[in-house]
């Protein structure tokens, strides 16, 4: 049970009036219970009022979520009919208004629930809450499970590299990525591994295919291990041989120094707009920026994309607080050609920041 972060939560539901908060975002639910079940929709709920902490869930996930979410009071209401058990919880503990997240829920559970506790309680919609400005800032433990999976990652990028061979497909490359990533500890794939090579890495988010990968050109691969709830994302590229053309080193060498321009940059207090600018920039200056048509980073954690946000749409007035961690992701796409990107993920830190991807950033793999 995460018991500072009920703690903040349970002030800032008084702040807002409320007598109890209803968490149906999975990864919400896992981060304050510690049940991991944190992908699945409809699994289940929890109701956190000043003294109460309660869990709803379905026989599927009854036994495991006793056992994960230490300090709550688990209910599995009959015939998975959550809605009666909400009101019936309201009458006995006197809760007259109750906030939802409104970004998690359908409308249709939005009115069996209003429906149901018409004459009991009011609900108050919220796009974001508390939990996820908590979720932004990385605890100890937090920290040290996002680390192991960020090792994870490593560890498979550097047998990949000894493996890689011209005349592979990018879905066996895939693979293989899948394989080792699950047999070096990962409880499965942060995301859907990405594998582009040649002019398939002119698509950023390109599925690998069955492309046989050829000596001499980019290869991009974008990656990341699952581990007890926490994301890793990493990307690299490489090439097998020299590159065949010269421009596939200059664009190579344009995103990797943007990359650690905006690295060098980051600290607690800058804003999201301010860190996208540094890596923008840097591309600008060898006119690249037309070329770069994405963010330039995202938080991780227990989603793969969380805040904050690196990106010329990010808040103005928002500045990034120490202990989040963040993608920096610059990347330089030539459709029909080629493209390359780089990524690390960085720890915020107060007077600046901390590098956490360890995997070497050598284009050319000799073979």
């Amino acid at each position: 049970m995460n018991q500072e972060s009920i703690k903040q939560l349970r002030l800032w539901i008084t702040e807002q009036g409320l007598d109890a908060f209803l968490v149906t975002q999975p990864q919400n639910r896992s981060y304050l219970s510690g049940w991991l079940n944190e992908d699945t929709e409809g699994a289940g709920l929890l109701l956190v009022g000043q003294e109460q902490l309660i869990l709803m869930t379905n026989p599927l996930y009854a036994e495991i979520a006793t056992s994960e979410a230490v300090g709550w009071e688990v209910m599995v209401p009959e015939a998975r009919h959550y809605e009666p058990a909400i009101s019936s919880l309201a009458r006995t503990f006197g809760w007259g208004k109750i906030g939802f997240e409104a970004t998690a829920i359908t409308y249709s559970e939005y009115e069996k629930i209003r429906s149901e506790g018409e004459h009991v309680f009011t609900l108050r919609p919220f796009e974001s809450s508390r939990i996820e400005d908590l979720r932004m800032v990385k605890q100890s433990h937090e920290l040290e499970l996002l680390k192991r999976a960020i090792a994870i990652t490593d560890e498979t990028f550097a047998h990949i590299c000894d493996w890689i061979q011209p005349g592979v497909t990018e879905k066996e490359v895939q693979w293989e990525i899948t394989r080792t990533m699950i047999a070096l500890g990962a409880d499965k794939l942060a995301f859907e591994t990405i594998v582009a090579s040649g002019p398939n890495g002119s698509m950023p988010h390109a599925r690998p295919s069955q492309r046989h990968i050829q000596r001499g050109e980019l290869i991009t691969i974008d990656m990341g291990a699952h581990y007890k709830g926490y994301n890793a994302d990493m990307t690299r590229t490489i090439c097998l041989g020299e590159p065949a053309e010269a421009r596939m080193r200059e664009i190579y060498d344009a995103a990797l120094h943007a990359m650690k321009v905006c690295e060098a940059g980051l600290h607690a207090g800058i804003s999201g707009v301010a860190a996208d600018a540094l890596a923008r920039n840097a591309l600008a200056t060898v006119g690249l920026a037309d070329y770069y048509m994405h963010s330039t980073g995202h938080g991780v954690g227990l989603q793969i994309h969380e805040g904050p946000i690196l990106s010329p749409r990010s808040p103005e007035d928002f500045l990034f607080p120490a202990g989040c961690v963040v993608t920096v992701e610059p990347g330089v796409y030539i459709s029909g050609w080629s493209g390359t990107r780089v990524e690390d993920c960085v720890l915020i830190k107060e007077d600046g920041a901390e590098v956490l991807t360890q995997s070497p950033t050598t284009l050319v793999l000799q073979r």
